[in-house]
């Protein structure tokens, strides 16, 4: 959902510290009543907060939502992006190839990297690999949690442009027929084609070492600054 209205947002941190407040007391900016009236009334008819015994309170999916916020700043606390990246092997004729995926959509449109996807909420991490693992390549595998990979990308001239945890995960024991998506083109690649790509992910080098030699305490976090995105 879009960012509620400020004077929405102040209601609901009100709420966060006040619960089972009095209409009165929740009008903290001292708007006329109608004009408060519409903000209190478009928070309850969207589920955040519910009136009872006359008095306020945050519903379930308000608490849920309220918890993002930051107090201070009376705004939505921006957080990083929470993925997977599938890693998919297989030996064909004696040689390790890996499933590579040339990314048909922005940002980072062309390059060549590996299976990936957001973690939908209330899912686990093997549940998120294996649907985003069906969903784009058609396949099936033995899915085994390898470490926490947290990124930052940056421009050139030094803005912050993506914060990504992604949880990685090896698949192994490939089966189904491979196909291709509208957002990307599956193809199998060995170590050397993938390494040598014209144009692949800024990470892929880093992985594919972290892969032999995963951490001790399987957490990575890494810096990156990047031509383009």
């Amino acid at each position: 959902m879009n960012e509620p209205h400020f004077i929405q947002m102040l209601i609901l941190r009100e709420l966060l510290f006040n619960p089972y407040s009095r209409f009165t007391d929740l009008n903290i900016s001292g708007l006329t009543s109608d004009h408060f009236t519409y903000h209190v009334r478009t928070l309850t008819r969207k589920g955040y907060v519910r009136k009872e015994r006359g008095k306020y309170i945050l519903t379930a999916k308000g608490k849920e939502f309220s918890n993002q916020m930051n107090t201070d700043k009376v705004l939505i606390e921006k957080q990083p992006k929470v993925s997977v990246i599938v890693i998919v092997e297989k030996q064909i004729k004696g040689v390790n190839y890996f499933l590579a995926q040339t990314r048909l959509k922005e940002p980072f449109y062309s390059c060549r990297g590996f299976i990936s996807g957001k973690v939908r909420f209330g899912e686990t991490i093997l549940r998120a690999a294996r649907r985003e693992l069906l969903e784009e390549t058609g396949l099936i595998a033995n899915l085994k949690f390898k470490f926490l990979l947290h990124e930052h990308v940056y421009s050139q001239k030094g803005n912050l442009l993506e914060d990504k945890l992604f949880h990685m995960v090896c698949a192994s024991n490939p089966q189904g027929k491979l196909k291709d998506i509208k957002e990307g083109k599956n193809e199998w690649l060995s170590e050397n084609q993938l390494l040598s790509s014209q144009k692949k992910f800024y990470d892929i080098n880093d992985i594919l070492k972290w892969l032999q030699k995963p951490p001790v305490n399987r957490i990575i976090e890494k810096s990156y600054i990047i031509k383009s995105f």
